[in-house]
């Protein structure tokens, strides 16, 4: 379930933003499944693999150009997809560890490329009359990155 703070993150970020949301997602999922791991809780890894794999899926879509920039990120996802695939066979929590190290510095790079773009939208809150009311500007969320 989305929380309410990661929607109003989503809407009022820009694309780079949004690329950073992604991997720290992954790092989240990472974390949680040494913890399964060593719970000895495999069923919640393959889920949390497949959570993980399906965002690997929309990065590999975003980024589908043949700039370095896509290319580096494409080899990225390949090596983090085999990585998590080790671990999961293996039951190896070095593996997570070693994609949340890869993984790190690409989020601080996307979140300081995030702060020089305008978001893509705003929102806030307005007084009315009687009760807050939010407005958004700028409906359109596509994401192209």
């Amino acid at each position: 379930m989305v929380k309410i703070a990661d929607t109003q993150n989503i809407s009022t970020t820009n694309a780079w933003g949004l690329v950073a949301m992604l991997f720290e997602k992954m790092v989240e999922n990472f974390e949680e499944s040494i913890s399964s791991i060593e719970d000895d809780d495999y069923i919640k890894v393959r889920e949390l693999n497949n959570h993980s794999r399906a965002i690997l899926t929309e990065l590999m879509v975003q980024f589908n150009g043949e700039d370095d920039i896509s290319t580096d990120i494409r080899e990225l996802n390949l090596y983090i997809n085999k990585l998590m695939t080790e671990g999961e066979l293996e039951g190896r929590v070095s593996t997570y560890r070693t994609c949340i190290k890869v993984l790190v510095p690409l989020i601080i790079a996307f979140r300081e490329l995030e702060l020089d773009e305008k978001p893509s939208a705003v929102t806030g809150l307005t007084y009315g009359r009687d009760s807050l009311d939010e407005y958004v500007l700028k409906e359109n969320r596509d994401f192209k990155g």
